[in-house]
Parts: C-alpha cells; sequence; structure tokens
C-alpha cells in the first residue's frame, strides 16, 4: 500500500485530541465532586455513564483517524497502460568543428547555433528530439527524447572554448543520424543540419549529397540552416587561460566562409528547406516541420495504482454514525431510568 506521506502527519493530531478529551473528562469530573455525591449529579442531569462516553471518544477518534488516512490517498492494487503516440521526431545535427567559431555570425556561429536549437526545444514540446555533435566524427549529445528540459541541459553548455573537433564531415554525420532512429522507421522523420558546411571539396561535398540521397529513398527530410556569411571570419582558438589566437595556413589567417551551396543541394536533394542561419526566421522553420505528417512514436507503458481512500472514508463514516447511535440510545436510557 503506498499513501502520500505529507498528508500522514496529520495523524499527530490524534494525540492532543485525545488529551483534550482527557482533559475535559478530568474536569467534569472535579467539578462533580465539588457539587456533591458523583452518581446522584450524573442522574440529574442527565449524564451519559463514562462507559459510554469513552466509547464515544473511541469511536470519534478513530473516525479522525480513518478521515486522515483517506486524505493520504492510499493505493494498492496496479496494472499497466500502455499509451500510444505520435508527434514529430526530429534529429538536430550540428556542426561542433572549429570553425564554428568563427564571429562572421554574431556572437559566433556556435553560440547562434546554440541560440537556435533551444529554441526549437521550446517549441517541440511533446515531440520527440535528438541531438548529434559533428565534426570530423560524430557523437550523440543526446538521443530521441520526449524530455526536452533534460535536453537543454545538454546544450546549454556549448560554447565556442569547447570546440575541439576538426574538419566537417556531412556525410558520416547523415548516415550516424540515420542509426539514430528506431530500425526500420525512418520514413517520415526529420533532421535539420547547422552547419557552415566546410571548406568546398568536390569530393566530399558530392558524397555528402549521395548520403542525402540515400536518406531521402528511406523517406527522410533534411532541413539545412547555413550557419556563416560569403565573407566569412577568422578562426579564434582559446587556451586554458581563455588567450585568443588564430587559426593559420603557412603563415596566414585562415577564413572560413559559409558553403552555401552544399547545404542548399542537401535540402533540395531530401524535399527540405534551406535557410539562412544569421536571419533565421524561427516561426517559418516550424512551420516547415509541422507540414511533416506525425508518426509513431515509441509507447509508452505506465503503471496504474488503483486509490483505496473511498474504504478509509466509508469506515469512518459508520464509526459516526455508531457515535450519533450511542449518543441517542444512552440519552433514552437515561431519561427512562
Amino acid at each position: 500500500m503506498a499513501l502520500v506521506p505529507a498528508n500522514l502527519w496529520l495523524l499527530l493530531v490524534l494525540l492532543p485530541l485525545a488529551g483534550v478529551f482527557w482533559l475535559a473528562r478530568r474536569a467534569e469530573e472535579r467539578d462533580r465532586a465539588a457539587l456533591g455525591d458523583p452518581g446522584l449529579i450524573a442522574s440529574l442531569l442527565s449524564m451519559q455513564p463514562q462507559r459510554q462516553r469513552r466509547i464515544r471518544m473511541v469511536l470519534q477518534l478513530s473516525a479522525v483517524g480513518l478521515i486522515i488516512v483517506a486524505l493520504a490517498r492510499p493505493v494498492w492494487g496496479s496494472g499497466d497502460e500502455t499509451l500510444k503516440r505520435s508527434g514529430l521526431q526530429v534529429l538536430m545535427l550540428l556542426d561542433g568543428s572549429r570553425s564554428m567559431a568563427a564571429q562572421d555570425v554574431r556572437p559566433s556561429r556556435i553560440d547562434a547555433s546554440k541560440r537556435i536549437v533551444l529554441a526549437m526545444l521550446d517549441r517541440l514540446d511533446g515531440n520527440q528530439v535528438g541531438m548529434l555533435m559533428f565534426g570530423s566524427s560524430s557523437y550523440v549529445q543526446f538521443p530521441l527524447t520526449s524530455d526536452l528540459a533534460a535536453a537543454r541541459s545538454l546544450v546549454e553548455p556549448i560554447n565556442p572554448r569547447g570546440l575541439s573537433l576538426g574538419g566537417t564531415d556531412v556525410e558520416e554525420v547523415i548516415t550516424e543520424g540515420l542509426r539514430s532512429f528506431p530500425i526500420g522507421q525512418v520514413e517520415g522523420r526529420t533532421m535539420i543540419l547547422i552547419t557552415d558546411g566546410g571548406d568546398p571539396d568536390e569530393q566530399a561535398d558530392g558524397e555528402a549529397v549521395a548520403a542525402a540521397r540515400e536518406a531521402a529513398k528511406m523517406g527522410l527530410t533534411i532541413h539545412t540552416i547555413g550557419m556563416g556569411t560569403e565573407a566569412g571570419g577568422q578562426i579564434p582558438v582559446y587556451d586554458e587561460l581563455g588567450n585568443i589566437s588564430y587559426v593559420e595556413d603557412q603563415g596566414q589567417r585562415v577564413i572560413s566562409k559559409l558553403n552555401q551551396p552544399l547545404l542548399e543541394q542537401i535540402a533540395s536533394a531530401t524535399g527540405g528547406t534551406y535557410f539562412d542561419g544569421s536571419s533565421l526566421d524561427l516561426d517559418k522553420l516550424q512551420t516547415v516541420l509541422e507540414q511533416s505528417a506525425p508518426v509513431d512514436m515509441a509507447d509508452q507503458t505506465r503503471r496504474i495504482y488503483s486509490e483505496r481512500f473511498y474504504l478509509f472514508a466509508g469506515l469512518a463514516f459508520i464509526l459516526l454514525v455508531l457515535d450519533v447511535y450511542v449518543g441517542r440510545l444512552d440519552q433514552g436510557k437515561v431519561a427512562t431510568a
């Protein structure tokens, strides 16, 4: 049997209540003794015998105790209930390579990307969202989940100083992302690729688009968000003391630019939409996502307990009825005497 512990503290009320009954009875006995013979006074005043009065006190205290137990909402006996759920399943692919520290998008590409992710977590409440971070390799930041508050806590610490992944392997993260969905359940799902696209590379870009086309054959849609500008920005590197240096190549600071053509091709290949991350319309992104038909999500099983408070409330009612009956019965006996 399970109870609500907070309400059980009310049982302590029985102790002072019993004390009040006892003190009242003692005071009454002293008063009668002061007036004369207690038995004669009791009969003259039509008072109940002590035995009946004690019975009534026990009935009243027991009724109060049962009411308190009822307020604690006791439960026992249980069964499992399976909840069928449907909604969107969205997997975010966030670029965590060093080039995302560039500040051509303020305050930085990665900070702006984080804001987008957090905003979408708020807007996708009730759906399932997961996230992979990637560079030259990828890893799961959090799997598909409906607990978006917990997901937020894993996104908020992301910052430019923590970026250590090299390169931007879009093909690898798309392939890895497909494995994040339930086996055989890719159709109707969505990815949001948030990246600067990396440096243009004919072979790597071709492999990324090919991976997107394979994903499209499975029924997956990829929306892309380009983080960066055509002018580009230098790539800052932070040491343990917070000092800033910049990535260089042959003595020259590297300028990282947005690889927009790649992201447009990936979106086009999967029936998705390309968005400019520096001027993203979150309402439009949400509208595009909601155009996808809801998919069946993992069933959720919860245990249902049967509440039994009514049993204790019913017993308390019976005791109170008995209390009234005993009181009237004793009054009748006294009146007859």
